[in-house]
């Protein structure tokens, strides 16, 4: 196979010799089909047993290749691959010749080729989240416009034993699930394109690396909560890793974990219970510098009529939280929301530097109040 500059083509005066022009077969059943900076060329050669040679011309027959061809006496597949073509769309004219040289007529068909210009418009596809719990990774994919020719993205990351893995993920999918990543390491990702369905390659995009930020987990933070103590009856105290001060163990030497709906989180006063000054239920976890979000769903409360005031608090460090009336002004709080109606709570909040951060409720309840919790949950905002 070689791969040389036409000059004219003179070889058609031999045809008219003799008053008669010799054509050979012409390749039957052309496709071209395109590539990254190549084509593929694929015919067949079916009647005549005198081809001997196909050449595929391009470039106003500036340049071309040729390849020999055995011929068999069936019919006879041809498979050419031309490389090193620049970006663009072409013409290519194939014709078959037998060893005297004569040519069939030509054989016609365009082909785009692509290149770097195709590959600069591509993009990664967008991830919606990435959720790090110990060393399982949820990544979220979003939604891509099909139209463009997307495939699917190929994932590489680094296992909790040191291996290197690669995961393809197709479009279709809508998330990914990792159960071996090792927490603190980056994975990268690529997007792969097809712009024709003919295409002979992929492309793909550059590489995005992305470094998941460990989810701090809250513990026994949900219904039904589990109580360290009980009084035997409706109130309890909550078990770890909630620390409970000894202002919201208001019901003898308990409170916090309510039996009723179906042991829930409730700092409740009144009705008979001693009041609540600046009761305080809390666990320490630890973050990395990174934007978080604390999600509450609060069942029932009536704290939108509570002078003094609940609040959800997140604080820096390990030593608890503030007090009812220190909650706006206590540099140690970075995030913090009253409670007021029953509803979906979200405090959003902020960790500079890697350090341990105490969440959780504070509140002053002088009268009969309540506050049914069922579930605590941090997430890393990406």
């Amino acid at each position: 196979m070689g791969i040389y500059s036409c000059t004219d083509d003179t070889e058609y005066l031999k045809f008219t010799q003799g008053g008669e022009i010799s054509y050979t077969g012409a390749i039957d059943s052309l496709q071209i089909y395109p590539g990254q900076n190549r084509v593929k060329v694929e015919g067949l050669i079916i009647g005549d047993p005198k081809v001997s040679e196909v050449r595929v011309y391009w470039n106003n027959n500036r340049d071309s290749i040729s390849v020999p061809i055995n011929r068999t006496q069936g019919v006879d597949e041809v498979s050419i691959i031309i490389d090193g073509l620049e970006e663009n769309v072409y013409n290519f004219v194939v014709r078959t010749f037998d060893d005297e040289g004569n040519s069939s007529i030509a054989v016609s068909q365009t082909a785009e080729v692509y290149g770097d210009r195709y590959i600069a418009s591509l993009f990664n596809r967008p991830l919606e989240r990435n959720v790090l719990v110990g060393s399982e990774l949820v990544i979220g994919l979003a939604e891509m416009d099909l139209s463009s020719g997307v495939l699917g993205s190929e994932f590489e990351y680094t296992s909790t034993s040191g291996e290197t893995k690669t995961i393809y993920v197709d479009i279709a999918e809508e998330s990914l699930t990792i159960s071996d990543f090792e927490g603190g390491s980056t994975y990268r990702y690529r997007t792969a394109f097809i712009p024709d369905d003919a295409s002979i390659d992929n492309f793909f995009t550059a590489y995005d690396e992305v470094t998941p930020i460990p989810t701090p987990v809250l513990g026994n933070a949900s219904v039904p909560f589990i109580a360290e103590a009980t009084d035997g009856g409706r109130w309890g105290t909550l078990a770890g890793p909630w620390i409970t001060n000894a202002a919201a163990k208001n019901h003898g030497s308990y409170g916090g974990w309510d039996e009723w709906n179906g042991n829930i989180f409730n700092l409740e006063s009144g009705w008979g219970s001693p009041w609540i000054t600046n009761g305080k239920i809390h666990q320490v976890v630890h973050a990395e510098a990174a934007s978080y979000m604390l999600r509450v769903q609060v069942l029932s409360t009536n704290h939108d009529s509570n002078p003094d005031g609940a609040y959800f608090v997140i604080a820096k460090g390990n030593t608890g939280l503030p007090n009812v009336e220190d909650v706006t002004t206590a540099p140690e709080v970075i995030g913090y929301k009253r409670i007021g109606a029953a509803g979906s709570y979200t405090v959003s909040f902020t960790v500079d530097e890697a350090t341990d951060i105490s969440v959780g409720e504070i509140t002053t309840q002088n009268g009969d109040f309540f506050c049914n919790i069922t579930s605590w949950e941090i997430q890393v905002a990406n």
